[in-house]
């Protein structure tokens, strides 16, 4: 009990102790706060990519026709819940006098779509209707597309913010889509490539909040843009992407995938077996698994280079526990002249050492959560008190920083920075183990 009273009365009267809890403070907030800035970055590139395409994407080396029978087959699995076809294409839409984007067009059949992934929460227009999604708008005479809103209009370079208003005076608007291939519809030398455009009425707006998507992807029917490219075969598509059952986990259902895709192919295609296997399927994830391992990359640089900087708390405390040490030269004498041990003198350090980490340390994390969770609105201070803009979505990908609190990493950092203080008290404490108190006292 008094090697508990010691440590907290030194804790309490010496104010230079406070230095060292800032120190302690400080840099676990800082750890952890890039920590989890970091993990939450990846994590949305991970979700966005299952929210946008599935759980599984099944991408052959060319595009191929019936995926009718191709998402029947996958459908009737146990381990799949449902598929959608995607048939994809680059182009260019005119949206009005010398307003003209390079996109990526991509024929989709909402339905299905809107069960594989969460595409109708992404539409200003139909988002809260109760009816299933659809390609409709009042223009018969005109293919109903929906386009995302960065292609529309650029968020604000202030706020990052979208004039939602503005991009929904486009549905209804009358647009031009013009696309090609280099597919020959017949043996012809002179059919190897050719454009095609239509006449198409721009029917919603898109927004994932994910920049790219929102910029460079517009939707239109997948038959009618299959006539457009194919016209003598309209059931055609480049990639298919698959949600699991309930409970499958996407890596446990991929031989499955593979197995039906593999059948199909050879039965319905004909397609040999070396062209099959060179189709990609993978699960979403795995689809930004290089990238996410480059950020992981950066953010173990990061992480290390801010650590080293951070075992100035175990210099840092070391010198204030020194100094300690030297200026209570006298009650440690008495302490031992009364019958206390070296050992007894070294824990009261090393408790002093494990206070002042468990305090810094929880007021680290304390900190590091709430500039996480909040970090949106501190970007948005600054932005306006110094006009100064440290996230744009148009390169960061998202409209908003990822702010999600990653209690691994705190956990992480808590223990270091506690054990960071114990080390930093280590060797005072011996030093004060070793005090003489004959030769202490003797000239007292």
């Amino acid at each position: 009990m008094l090697k508990f009273f010691l440590a907290l009365r030194y804790l309490k009267k010496r104010k230079i102790v406070f230095l060292s809890i800032a120190a302690v403070t400080l840099s676990t907030a800082l750890l952890v706060t890039v920590a989890s800035l970091f993990t939450a970055f990846i994590s949305a590139i991970e979700l966005s990519a299952s929210e946008y395409l599935g759980d599984i994407v099944l991408e052959p080396p060319a595009r191929f026709s019936n995926y009718d029978i191709l998402i029947k087959k996958l459908c009737q699995a146990k381990e799949i819940d449902s598929a959608t076809p995607v048939l994809s294409a680059s182009g260019l839409v005119h949206l009005g006098a010398g307003n003209v984007k390079a996109v990526t067009i991509w024929g989709i059949e909402p339905v299905s779509r809107c069960r594989v992934t969460n595409f109708k929460s992404n539409l200003l227009r139909q988002k809260s209707s109760p009816q299933e999604t659809l390609f409709k708008y009042g223009d018969a005479n005109n293919t109903p597309i929906f386009i995302g809103i960065a292609a529309l209009s650029e968020p604000d370079p202030k706020t990052d913010q979208y004039d939602f208003a503005f991009a929904e005076s486009f549905i209804g608007k009358k647009a031009v889509i013009t696309t090609g291939t280099t597919e020959s519809d017949s043996n012809s030398p002179t059919n190897l490539a050719h454009s095609r455009s239509a006449q198409v009425v721009i029917a919603d707006v898109v927004f994932t909040s994910v920049y790219d998507i929102d910029k460079r992807f517009v939707f239109m029917p997948i038959d009618a843009l299959a006539n457009l490219l194919f016209p003598s075969d309209n059931k055609s598509a480049s990639i298919i992407h698959i949600k699991c059952a309930a409970g499958v986990a996407p890596q446990q259902a991929i031989s499955v995938v593979r197995q039906i895709w593999s059948d199909f192919a050879s039965q319905q295609l004909n397609w040999p077996t070396f062209y099959t296997a060179d189709t990609e399927i993978l699960t979403s994830v795995e689809k930004q698994a290089r990238y996410a391992a480059e950020l992981r990359k950066q953010m173990g640089v990061l992480l290390l280079i801010f650590g080293i900087i951070s075992t100035g708390i175990v210099i840092l405390v070391f010198c204030i526990f020194y100094m300690i040490v030297k200026a209570k030269q006298k009650d440690l004498a008495i302490i031992k002249s009364i019958g206390g041990s070296s050992a007894d003198i070294t824990s009261v350090f090393l408790l002093f050492g494990l206070f002042i980490g468990l305090i810094g340390a929880s007021a680290g994390v304390a900190i590091g959560f709430v500039v996480t969770i909040n970090v949106n609105a501190f970007e948005q201070f600054i932005s306006r008190l110094f006009g100064l803009k440290l996230w744009s979505s148009s390169i960061y990908m998202f409209t908003k920083i990822p702010s999600h609190f990653d209690w691994y990493w705190a956990i992480c950092f808590f223990i270091a920075a506690v054990v960071a203080s114990v080390l930093g008290a280590l060797l005072p404490s011996i030093t004060a183990a070793r005090t003489s108190p004959v030769k202490i006292l003797r000239y007292e």
